[in-house]
């Protein structure tokens, strides 16, 4: 994620800094957002569902055999997930503040598009989660996982204004360019929802593997 990141920076630098003139490039800022999002938002789902290995995370199905309630592991697993996408928006933070400056783009629009990317990668780590739990193959985790990757950043965007805004893309360009909008903060809300839900989802999984478990 860093090293695209900074290719995209090392991009925006303009012919004074050393960058040719035929790669310079106005109003930079929205575009790295919009590829930050996207990114986040992968790294995020992939980590949750299993397709990125992450060294000590253990699945879903081996915590259920566990003693922590059903409820605390599957909050657990979102909010860890929704620390996840923290983190990635603070290793970007420079990167965004770096474009701002030599831009002289307003800061405030990286802000903007951060209150959206943070909830926008956690509903997609939630169905990643949900995934994980739900799907036994990992070719069936690795179909759901890109479907909805798909779902979200492509066909979203294609519907209507203002239902396109569903999309995180077009969420997060809406916010930097406009400002945290109604239409904006009820697509916040909606991913918080969808995150929601996925963790109520998860929890009846684990419920129910732990019920299976003791029936055999």
């Amino acid at each position: 994620l860093l090293a695209l990141i900074a290719g995209l920076t090392f991009l925006s630098l303009p012919p004074e800094l050393g960058r040719l003139n035929d790669i310079r490039q106005e109003g930079l800022l929205i575009p790295f957002l919009v590829v930050t999002t996207v990114l986040i938002g992968y790294f995020t789902s992939a980590c949750a569902c299993g397709e990125i290995a992450v060294e000590g995370e253990k699945g879903v199905w081996d915590l259920a055999a566990s003693v922590f309630p059903a409820g605390t592991i599957a909050t657990g697993k979102v909010v860890a997930s929704a620390v996840f996408a923290v983190i990635q928006c603070i290793l970007a933070a420079p990167f965004l503040a770096a474009i701002a400056g030599i831009r002289g783009e307003p800061l405030a629009q990286a802000l903007r598009a951060v209150v959206v990317t943070i909830p926008a990668a956690s509903a997609l780590g939630a169905l990643g989660i949900l995934w994980s739990a739900g799907l036994d193959s990992d070719f069936a985790r690795g179909l759901a996982h890109w479907v909805t990757l798909l779902v979200a950043f492509v066909g979203a965007a294609a519907l209507p204004e203002p239902w396109d805004l569903v999309s995180p893309v077009r969420a997060v360009v809406a916010a930097s360019r406009s400002g945290l909008t109604p239409p904006v903060w009820v697509a916040i809300a909606a991913y918080l929802l969808i995150a929601t839900v996925a963790a109520w989802l998860v929890r009846r999984r684990i419920d129910r593997i732990r019920r299976e478990a003791r029936a055999s």
